[in-house]
C-alpha cells in the first residue's frame, strides 16, 4: 500500500450505471452528511458512542468513560476505538470511512453485525505496516497506522483496509481455499510480467514472512480472486460516493484505491513478500503493476464504471516515487496527530479536616 506519483492521463467520463438500491444509511447518517456535510455528521456521530460506553461503564461498574477512557466515534456497528475528533480534518475522513465500509456488502456480510473497531496507533520504521487485522470472534479489530491515516488520501486508506479484509479473514471462508493452499505451499508460482525471464522469476511461500501474501498475490489462486474482488467492490463503493456528489468524494478516490492494490500485489510478487528487496527493483515492479492492471481491468465488463479510473501505466519514476514518498511519511511530521489522548481520571476534591 503505497502512495503514487503517478503521470496525468485523460480521463473519461464514466458511463452512468443503473441508480443504487437505497440503504438505511441514507435516512439518516449519510443523508444528513449530504444535507449539512460532514460536520454535522461528525458531531452527531462522536456524540453517539459515549452516552453507550458510558451505560456499558455503568452497569458493569467502571468509572464513566469520559472521565478515565476515550470516546469512541462510531457509526453503526463501526468504530474509532481513540480518533482525535477535536478538529475536522480527521472527523471528515473518520465519517467517509466508516461510511464506506458500512456501505461495503462484503465487509457487512463478513462482520455480520458484530462490532468493528479500529484503533490509531503511532508507528514508524520499526513497524512501518500500514495496518493489521484481527478476528476475535465477538469483535472484528483493526490497527491503523496513525501516519497512513492522517497523510494518506481516502483511496489509499480505502485500499490498505481491502488488503486487510480481503487477503486475510475474509478469504478464508472460500470454499476450498485451505486444500489448495496447502497443494501450493512451497510450490513456485509465476510472477505476472516476468514469465519471459530466463529463468522465468517466480514468488513461493518459501522465505515469505505471510504466505496469505504469496497466495494473495497469485492470480490462479483463491486468495488473490478474494482481495481483488473486495478490492473492486470497494472501488464500486467509491464511485457510488462520487455520483451521490458526497462530500470530499472525487474520482481520484477510486483510482487511487487501484492504484494501491496494483502496487500492493506487485512488491508482493516482485520482493516474495519483502518490500524493502521489491524497491530495489523499480523496473521489474513497474513491469509487473502494468501486468497485473491489464489482468484486472480485462476482467471488468465494457460499461464497468470504474473501468475508465483505472490509473496510467507505472514506470520506474512512480515506482521510486511511491517508495520515497511512503518513507517521507513515515519519518517526517509523524506525531499521532489523529489519535485521541484519554480523559485525565477525575480526583476528588481535597476535605480539610
Amino acid at each position: 500500500m503505497y502512495a503514487t506519483a503517478r503521470a496525468e492521463e485523460p480521463r473519461r467520463t464514466p458511463s452512468a450505471s443503473a441508480p443504487r438500491l437505497e440503504r438505511s444509511p441514507r435516512h439518516g447518517m449519510l443523508h444528513l452528511q449530504n444535507a449539512a456535510g460532514n460536520a454535522a455528521v461528525a458531531s452527531v456521530v462522536a456524540r453517539s458512542g459515549l452516552p453507550v460506553q458510558r451505560a456499558k461503564d455503568e452497569a458493569a461498574g467502571k468509572a464513566p468513560a469520559a472521565e478515565t477512557d476515550y470516546a469512541p466515534f462510531t457509526f453503526k456497528n463501526f468504530q474509532f476505538v481513540n480518533l482525535n475528533h477535536a478538529g475536522e480534518k480527521y472527523r471528515d475522513k473518520a465519517v467517509r470511512l466508516l461510511a464506506l465500509l458500512d456501505r461495503h456488502a462484503s465487509i457487512q456480510k463478513y462482520v455480520g453485525g458484530r462490532p468493528c473497531r479500529i484503533t490509531l496507533q503511532m508507528r514508524g520504521m520499526e513497524n512501518p505496516t500500514p495496518a493489521d487485522i484481527s478476528d476475535k470472534g465477538a469483535t472484528v479489530e483493526i490497527n491503523l497506522a496513525s501516519y497512513y491515516f492522517e497523510k494518506y488520501d481516502m483511496g489509499y486508506i480505502a485500499g490498505m483496509l481491502s488488503h486487510e479484509f480481503g487477503i486475510h479473514p475474509m478469504a478464508a471462508g472460500v470454499a476450498g481455499i485451505g486444500d489448495e493452499e496447502e497443494a501450493f505451499t512451497g510450490f513456485p508460482m509465476l510472477v505476472p510480467g516476468l514469465e519471459g525471464k530466463n529463468p522465468p522469476r517466480t514468488m513461493s511461500t518459501e522465505g515469505a514472512k505471510e504466505k496469505e501474501h504469496i497466495f494473495g498475490a497469485s492470480p490462479d489462486r483463491k486468495r488473490h480472486q478474494a482481495y481483488r474482488d473486495v478490492a473492486l467492490e470497494m472501488a464500486t463503493a467509491l464511485y457510488e460516493q462520487v455520483k451521490e456528489q458526497e462530500e470530499g468524494a472525487t474520482e481520484k478516490d477510486v483510482t487511487d484505491l487501484l492504484d494501491c492494490f496494483l502496487m500492493d500485489v506487485a512488491t508482493i510478487a516482485v520482493g516474495n513478500d519483502d518490500r524493502k528487496a521489491a524497491g530495489k527493483e523499480p523496473s521489474n515492479v513497474a513491469t509487473v503493476y502494468n501486468r497485473y492492471k491489464t489482468l484486472v481491468r480485462d476482467g471488468l465488463a465494457e460499461n464497468s464504471p470504474i473501468k475508465p479510473l483505472f490509473p496510467a501505466n507505472k514506470g520506474v519514476l512512480g515506482v521510486l516515487g511511491d517508495f520515497a514518498t511512503l518513507a517521507y511519511r513515515i519519518t517526517n511530521g509523524n506525531k499521532g496527530d489523529s489519535i485521541q489522548q484519554p480523559a485525565e481520571p477525575k480526583v476528588p476534591a481535597s476535605t480539610s479536616a
